[in-house]
């Protein structure tokens, strides 16, 4: 296929659109020219990965967060925040346009990870419009179920303002969507997709298996229930930003430290100078994007962590019982209640002693149950086996063939 026009829009809250879209953009960039709408976190990451790619140009856009309710948006409070922030959103957004404008012109096609300022320039230059996220779901799965005060409607509220139209959405999901009635898998050009699995977590999986197939010939695991007996039993803790979690560090490591047969790996977005010098034995503290989280999550018998959806996806492919914390966000909420609801793991809305030893006491079990599920054991399928990757990229080249045949 002849190279192509793309440009990307990636949502910057937080770092799980950024690691989801990185395989599909690292393929799509081997041949393609993509201008790359970026915002918050996403921003560095991206430019140093793409730092001596010649068919990368990152630019900056400003997208403020709309604040939801369980109504829908609360725009009195999301203007009052932005007026406090004294950001020129739109001087910022007008530049990144200008300069895509003096870079592609207009696009062969537009794609969007809930990133709005693409989307804007999709639909003035009348380009097709692709959505890969984990939003969409709720345009066609039966979510009117309130959880911890929070509804789907906010998250509804901003797909319709951010993207009123796109020629195809793609919903990514680790678990299967209820279908509302009346509404197929098609509707409003909505297709379910398994989630965007790394090729670093694929290794992993890998990796895993043939540790459980070594354990399994010198009998040190039996993999079908029965206590693995391992050297160092560790679990990865991975809080995000201290501001949106529910407890102080303090209280957290407090609670760690009283399971000291396990190793707590403790991920946060800054390091506690204060904590350092008193950690108790069983734990370390180490910052987001240190290089030996993989090593970590390929060894570890659990994870806690929120309820984002990067993450969860990747510890269900990898077969790890996961204990969810979700925050006051609907898409967290329903991640957390489909992991804990099916016995794949705990939610909670803290990290306390009681639960944490009921997890830990019952991690075999759960990882048991996610094996099921994905052989297809349990009366009802929940979790969706594999990656998206594939498959979204099909789509993503059938979307570009059509552009260019319509042009």
């Amino acid at each position: 296929m002849k190279s192509k026009k793309i440009l990307y829009g990636v949502c910057g809250i937080g770092m799980g659109h950024t690691y989801r879209q990185l395989p599909l953009l690292d393929e799509l960039a081997i041949d393609n020219r993509i201008v790359l709408f970026v915002y918050g976190e996403s921003k560095l990451f991206y430019e140093e990965h793409f730092r001596h790619s010649e068919n990368v140009t990152v630019l900056t856009v400003s997208v403020p967060f709309y604040v939801g309710n369980a109504q829908g948006l609360d725009f009195a409070e999301t203007a009052r925040r932005i007026a406090a922030s004294g950001i020129d959103h739109e001087a910022i957004n007008l530049a990144a346009m200008e300069k895509t404008q003096e870079l592609i012109g207009k696009p062969d096609l537009v794609i969007s990870d809930y990133e709005p300022i693409s989307a804007q320039y999709a639909y003035a230059s009348g380009t097709p419009l692709v959505t890969i996220d984990q939003q969409s779901k709720y345009l066609v799965g039966d979510y009117d179920q309130e959880l911890a005060g929070q509804t789907c409607l906010d998250e509804v509220a901003r797909l319709r303002l951010f993207f009123p139209a796109a020629a195809l959405r793609l919903a990514c999901s680790f678990f299967t969507v209820p279908r509302r009635s009346g509404k197929s898998g098609t509707s409003d050009n909505v297709l379910i997709c398994p989630p965007i699995i790394k090729p670093a977590i694929v290794a992993i999986k890998k990796r895993r298996r043939l540790t459980q197939q070594d354990k399994s010939k010198s009998g040190t695991g039996t993999g079908t229930g029965t206590r693995t007996r391992t050297r160092t039993r560790s679990i990865l803790v991975y809080i995000s930003s201290q501001r949106d979690f529910v407890q102080s560090y303090e209280e957290v490591l407090t609670v760690l430290s009283t399971a000291p047969e396990y190793h707590f790996h403790v991920f946060v977005k800054e390091l506690p100078q204060h904590l350092l010098a008193g950690l108790p034995n069983n734990i370390t503290l180490r910052r987001h994007g240190d290089p030996r989280f993989l090593d970590v999550l390929a060894e570890c018998q659990g994870i806690v962590t929120t309820g984002g959806h990067t993450l969860v996806s990747e510890a269900m492919y990898l077969g790890i019982p996961a204990y969810l914390i979700p925050l006051a966000v609907y898409e967290q909420q329903i991640n957390a209640h489909a992991v804990g609801d099916n016995n794949f793991g705990v939610c909670a809305e803290n990290i306390n002693q009681p639960q944490l030893a009921t997890f830990l006491s019952q991690l075999e079990s759960f990882a048991v149950n996610i094996i099921n599920d994905k052989k297809g054991k349990n009366s009802k399928r929940i979790l969706v086996p594999g990656s998206g990757e594939k498959k979204i990229l099909a789509y993503i080249r059938a979307a570009l063939s059509k552009s260019s045949a319509s042009a």
